[in-house]
Order: C-alpha cells, then sequence, then structure tokens
C-alpha cells in the first residue's frame, strides 16, 4: 500500500582503530608490504641494516627473532581475518627470514648482497619441504616458511664465507 519507506538509519561500516593501523604497521614491515610491486623483497631490503647489525650481536639477534617470529605468528593471524589468507601486505615474515639468514654470519658488505640473493632466492623458489609448511594453517603457516628459507639461506652463506673469505666481515 504504498511506496517503501528506506531504512532511516543504513549500515555504516566501522572504520578500523589504532590497534588496527598499529597491527598493519607492523605486520607490513612498517608500511613496506604497502610497496607496489615485490613488496617483500622491499621488506627484506630494509631489513637488511639491522640484520647487518644484528650478525654482529648473536645474543641480541636470537631475542630479536624469537620476538619478531611469535609478535609475526599472531599479527598474520589477525590481518588474514582482514586481508584474506596469507596477504603479501604482510611481511613481517620476511624481516625473520632476513635476520635469520644473517644469524651468526657476520658478512661484509659484498656478503651482505650475496646472503641478500640468497635470501630472497630461497624465499621465492620455495623447495617442496618448504612449500609443505606453508599449508600450516594461519599466522604459523606465514611465517614457518620464511623461518625455513631464512635457515636454509643461512646454511648456504655459512659454507660461501668459509669458502671466500672476502664475503666475511
Amino acid at each position: 500500500m504504498g511506496a517503501a519507506v528506506p531504512d532511516p538509519a543504513p549500515a555504516v561500516k566501522k572504520r578500523p582503530g589504532a590497534r588496527f593501523y598499529i597491527q598493519a604497521a607492523l605486520a607490513s614491515g612498517l608500511w613496506t608490504g604497502y610497496f607496489p610491486f615485490a613488496p617483500a623483497t622491499v621488506t627484506s631490503l630494509f631489513t637488511l641494516i639491522p640484520a647487518y647489525f644484528l650478525s654482529r650481536k648473536p645474543l641480541i639477534a636470537a631475542v630479536a627473532i624469537v620476538s619478531v617470529f611469535f609478535i609475526g605468528v599472531w599479527l598474520a593471524d589477525e590481518m588474514e581475518k582482514v586481508w584474506g589468507k596469507d596477504p603479501a601486505r604482510v611481511t613481517i615474515d620476511e624481516i625473520v627470514g632476513t635476520i635469520i639468514t644473517f644469524f651468526f654470519n657476520p658478512v661484509s658488505l659484498l656478503g651482505l648482497g650475496v646472503g641478500f640473493v640468497i635470501w630472497r632466492g630461497f624465499d621465492i623458489i620455495k623447495l617442496p619441504f618448504i612449500n609443505r609448511v606453508q599449508e600450516v594453517r594461519g599466522g604459523w603457516g606465514v611465517m614457518l616458511d620464511d623461518v625455513f628459507s631464512g635457515v636454509c639461506a643461512n646454511l648456504v652463506l655459512r659454507v660461501l664465507i668459509a669458502l671466500l673469505p672476502v664475503l666475511r666481515g
């Protein structure tokens, strides 16, 4: 009998709060995960500076690795709820993988470049056993594949440093 009355209070999307922005900033490697192409590589590049210095401080590096890993598991879980499974913006996993690559591997600047290429190679190629780890659900899968890639890169870099002293720092 007459025209339909429009809903007087249409649903308004809730705006994300400060907590979300802090989580997004940390999960994305201080916004480097928002880079329009190769965000993981960009985050890894920015992480080279702290990784270089942490390679000379193994105790601090170990604390950083464990802390970033567990914070990353939690943040990746939270961000998957918003951005979907293993979102490209989440690059905190690249931070932990980069630091692991140089853990107990003090390098020269040349060694830093070589380690970076090895690390990105393992992370991009994903050996079969590393690729399977991505099947683990949630933040664990997001973080663990980069931990394993970082360990592989660390071992290869360690061998190269032994064979080519010019890479040693």
